[in-house]
């Protein structure tokens, strides 16, 4: 059974796992850029991922104006190549459900998580690069895009037309990093499955 993703995201007939398995984190990109049309798609993708607690804190600044752009990247060592736009992704306030436990502070960067991985997934669909990146200084972006005091930038994502598919870099096999019903427990069937 082929799982494909919805119209709405997708501009190929690339399958989810088709998506998933040839995602690279693309750093080097052409000077063409990312259609409007295209960054709703992605942000779409963004607010689309599970939340916790289904409190959906997450906020997303979309920058596309070259000035800007460059002056988050002035802000980001981690930011390479030169990037056509970028989504700044953070937290916005306190998580109330989890008020007063380190599982709020927690739930706010997985959010983040599942909803980069959405905006990398969709991005790549569309024959968009990007890559997420976490080493950047949070009060200096938090000015450049004007953000409020409560929001907590968490991680940005460079967007962009990739110049070249970097290669696939290796990974360890699942029986590697996987097991079955206990932790160090074989699993005879665990292999990587073929795309149908």
């Amino acid at each position: 059974m082929e799982i494909v993703l919805s119209s709405s995201l997708n501009s190929s007939d690339m399958s989810l796992f088709d998506v998933i398995g040839s995602r690279r984190s693309v750093r080097s990109f052409t000077d063409e850029p990312v259609s409007d049309e295209e960054l709703v798609k992605i942000l779409d993708a963004a607010r689309l991922a599970p939340s916790g607690g289904n409190q959906q804190r997450w906020k997303f600044v979309c920058v596309k104006n070259p000035r800007v752009l460059r002056m988050v990247k002035n802000c980001s060592p981690g930011f390479y190549g030169e990037a056509t736009a970028c989504i700044v992704a953070g937290i916005e306030g306190d998580a109330p459900a989890f008020s007063g436990t380190e599982y709020g502070s927690l739930v706010g960067v997985l959010d983040i998580g599942f909803a980069a991985e959405n905006i990398l997934l969709a991005a790549h669909a569309l024959g968009l690069g990007g890559c997420a990146i976490a080493s950047f200084n949070s009060s200096c972006v938090k000015k450049v895009v004007n953000a409020p005091e409560n929001f907590r930038p968490t991680l940005i994502i460079s967007l962009g037309h990739p110049d070249r598919q970097p290669p696939a870099p290796k990974k360890k096999s699942l029986s590697d990093v996987a097991y079955l019903d206990e932790w160090g427990n074989a699993w005879e069937k665990q292999e990587s499955v073929p795309n149908e």
